[in-house]
């Protein structure tokens, strides 16, 4: 009797502590933070940035280029030099004049730019095996043939019983089939 007892204890203990709200009673549960209960923190701010000023009434916005550079811009390429020209600044400041006078910017020629592109225009020779393997993607047919030994074999000892040269009639090949469009 007395381990009948101790044997319905444990069934009941079990029993009780399948329910889920038992576990969390006895403190076996977790006890994750209530989300409601959070303090939120204002967020943060940037201080002014000093070096931004406030647009001058009238005067023309920074960011827009005028039409006749905008074109340029499109057409050739444009540069720096163009750009600030629309911008109005033409004038270098003291750093760029010294980076410009070390490196040997005033003895280059006016238009090396233009001279240099047209020089390597003529220098560029296209590769027809890049075009394939760009856009084939799968290595050229090489003019090779591949010999059948059985069928040459037989052509050689035909020729020898019949006392004929062996350099008479045609080398039997393997060709390759003709993949279809899906490589099968």
């Amino acid at each position: 009797m007395r381990h009948f007892q101790k044997m319905a204890i444990i069934g009941m203990t079990l029993c009780v502590s399948a329910c889920g709200g038992t576990a969390e009673s006895l403190g076996l549960g977790r006890n994750p933070p209530d989300e409601f209960a959070v303090v939120e923190r204002p967020p943060l701010s940037l201080p002014p940035e000093f070096s931004l000023r406030p647009p001058q009434p009238g005067a023309p916005r920074p960011q827009e280029t005028a039409m006749p550079a905008r074109a340029n811009e499109t057409l050739f390429g444009g540069s720096m030099q163009s750009a600030a020209a629309a911008a109005g600044g033409t004038e270098k400041s003291d750093a760029e004049k010294a980076l410009l006078a070390s490196s040997g910017a005033a003895k280059a020629e006016a238009g090396i730019r233009e001279i240099v592109d047209r020089e390597t225009a003529q220098k560029v020779v296209g590769s027809r095996k890049l075009v394939d393997d760009l856009l084939w993607w799968r290595d050229p047919s090489s003019s090779a043939t591949t010999v059948n030994a059985d069928e040459e074999a037989k052509r050689l000892k035909e020729a020898k019983a019949a006392g004929t040269s062996i350099n008479t009639g045609a080398t039997p090949v393997i060709e390759k089939s003709q993949k279809g469009w899906l490589g099968q």
